[in-house]
């Protein structure tokens, strides 16, 4: 599936989606490279960046090719569990937990070569 989010390069943090089940599931594909402009002279990957990978994976739980335009309402029970290093290629499933016509709430887990590396919920508000 082609990826279609309102962020662009640098700020867009989904290279590939892998599997698409709307509105229940998707997994996405994020390989973090040295020549990335926010990454330039850091020894990892910030976990901001990691954290941000995961809320717009969520985006992609809306069922269409071009994810509704939203805003991150919040974040909660956010855990980063390893450091993810340039070069590891962070696979992250979104799982729909609640759907409303105004948000929708999804867990979103981030692994690395089959580890954990992080997880969320998050709550987007749907402009």
């Amino acid at each position: 599936m082609p990826v279609r989010l309102p962020q662009n390069p640098p700020f867009r943090f989904v290279d590939r989606v892998l599997e698409a089940d709307p509105p229940r599931r998707c997994v996405t594909l994020k390989v973090f490279s040295a020549g990335e402009l926010l990454l330039e002279g850091a020894a990892g990957v910030p976990p901001s960046l990691v954290i941000e990978a995961l809320c717009q994976s969520a985006a992609f739980l809306q069922g269409s090719d071009a994810p509704v335009r939203g805003r991150v309402a919040s974040i909660g029970e956010a855990e980063i569990t390893r450091e993810v290093r340039i070069g590891d290629r962070l696979l992250v499933t979104a799982t729909l937990l609640e759907e409303g016509t105004a948000a929708l709430k999804a867990e979103c887990r981030a692994e690395v070569d089959a580890r954990p590396v992080a997880r969320l919920t998050v709550l987007i508000h749907r402009d």
